[in-house]
């Protein structure tokens, strides 16, 4: 179940920018959309001794495994020097290689699960209010940044291809740091010249998102479009507030009291 809201809402007079994660926030590519994405591409190729899910499961593992031995482990301090920087480009398709080989597919190389993940990310729908949340904090003249645990490759064009527009975009290949550690939220003051506490992070992950941000000293809202009690579990520290999508950033600039 999602956590308890604060018991004193935060101040939201001082907000002058509100940042959003991208995918599974503004674009409708998540967690789960990984296992029937592989799932349709194995059937595709022929592939039928074993399903997108394992497949995604044996990747997954890989990537927690690189994250660990790179100063990533989610169970470590978000402090201390900051780990090397790989773009996706360069970690993803060893992941691929990981899995393939755990999954005994030798009729695919893996650099094309690769690139068909990364065409469906650039691809990727936004979720449906989107377009009006941007349009009403633009009205209320509020700065809106999207900034994303992504490679430029994908990132902007995907941005590009659904009309959502921004003053800014910052990728973590650009910063050369990825969520949730605190130089990458550190673009973000930096680049809008703000102090941290008049920016609202929003972000799906919780970890990444709600937890990476919430140490590094802004505002958070949690996007929770659906429950898993698994995810919920990562959750380092409370948001500031809970939300199923988007629409409640609007309330809550409008001063009315929402957790």
């Amino acid at each position: 179940m999602a956590p308890a809201p604060p018991l004193t809402q935060p101040d939201v007079s001082q907000i002058r920018a509100v940042a959003f994660d991208c995918y599974g926030t503004l674009l409708d590519f998540e967690e789960r959309s990984f296992g029937p994405a592989l799932q349709e591409f194995l059937t595709q190729r022929g592939v039928a001794h074993v399903d997108g899910e394992s497949v995604w499961k044996h990747w997954m593992d890989a990537s927690r495994e690189h994250s660990r031995a790179h100063g990533r482990d989610p169970e470590g301090s978000l402090d201390g020097p900051e780990p090397a920087f790989y773009r996706m480009a360069q970690t993803w398709p060893r992941f691929f290689e990981h899995a393939f080989s755990k999954a005994a597919i030798e009729s695919i190389a893996p650099v094309e699960a690769f690139q068909h993940l990364f065409d469906l990310l650039a691809e990727a729908d936004a979720y449906p209010e989107v377009q009006d949340v941007l349009t009403g904090l633009r009205e209320r003249d509020v700065t809106v940044v999207v900034a994303s645990n992504a490679d430029d490759v994908h990132l902007r064009p995907a941005l590009e291809r659904r009309g959502i527009t921004s003053d800014y975009v910052i990728s973590s290949e650009e910063v050369r740091s990825y969520k949730p550690r605190r130089p990458f939220f550190d673009a973000i003051t930096e680049r809008l010249e703000l102090a941290p506490s008049q920016i609202i992070y929003v972000g799906d992950s919780p970890y990444a998102d709600v937890t990476g941000a919430t140490h590094a000293g802004m505002l958070t809202y949690w996007v929770r479009r659906y429950d898993d009690e698994r995810r919920d579990q990562l959750l380092k520290t409370e948001p500031s507030w809970t939300f199923p999508d988007l629409r409640g950033l609007l309330a809550i600039l409008a001063g009315e009291n929402h957790a």
